[in-house]
């Protein structure tokens, strides 16, 4: 009985761990009459430092996001990415190949890690202390990271109308047990990036609406400032 209680003990120590807490804010999705019967492609333009242990880390040049070099990390984030801009274009615009489309946006997006835009940022210090505690059983800790630039630009018959740059850092604290597969926190890094996409491209879209059939205007926010006003809820 005691051998079954240790056993049963050191299963839940280490498959005890509090994961990263993303909340995804609910926004509603853009609907103006100005997309009305309009077509959209959009284009995604990516850079990040050099991938690799004995690379430098230079920032690679922006180049379409199918020829960048990425890391096993950035790579497994980004492999969503279309998915999560499509999600968020206006509800009544429709999908178009670029070249042939009424309206084009062009995604620039700046990793300032090799890991990539969002990812997780192993806490060796914390780690080590936790599992000289637990007898090596306890979780491992983590930051998943938001570390990154993007701007938008949208194009009507080839010229600019609007553009807006946002700057984006965040950190949550997640915890790894000793069960759960590395895959996870890639997870969780992914969700990260789809929280802040879902935030700048509502934001984006909605103040886009002013300048698509008027003069080009061009907009630079920090994230400090501008997302926690755009993350703002009742109450809060």
């Amino acid at each position: 009985m005691e051998k079954a209680l240790f056993v049963l003990t050191i299963v839940i120590v280490a498959g005890c761990a509090t994961h990263a807490n993303i909340e995804m804010p609910v926004v509603t999705q853009v609907h103006d009459k100005i997309y009305e019967n309009k077509s959209l492609a959009y284009e995604i333009m990516y850079s990040q430092p050099e991938p690799g242990i004995f690379s430098g880390g230079e920032q690679q040049a922006l180049k379409p996001l199918k020829q960048a070099k990425l890391s096993v990390a950035s790579a497994a984030t980004l492999k969503r990415l279309p998915d999560f801009i499509f999600q968020q274009l206006p509800s009544n615009v429709t999908r178009a190949d670029p070249g042939n489309s009424d309206l084009k946006l062009l995604v620039e997006l700046y990793a300032h890690h090799k890991k990539g835009p969002t990812y997780a940022d192993f806490e060796a210090g914390k780690s080590f202390g936790k599992s000289l505690l637990t007898l090596g059983l306890g979780s491992s800790e983590y930051n998943i990271m938001a570390d990154f630039d993007v701007t938008y630009k949208l194009y009507k018959a080839d010229k600019e109308v609007f553009k807006k740059h946002y700057k984006i850092k965040e950190s949550v604290d997640h915890e790894r047990g000793k069960l759960e597969g590395y895959n996870g926190v890639h997870e969780f890094a992914g969700q990260l990036l789809e929280k802040h996409l879902i935030l700048t491209l509502n934001n984006f879209f909605i103040e886009a609406v002013a300048n698509i059939e008027g003069v080009h205007n061009s907009v630079s926010v920090e994230s400090g400032q501008t997302l926690m006003w755009l993350s703002r809820r009742p109450g809060k």
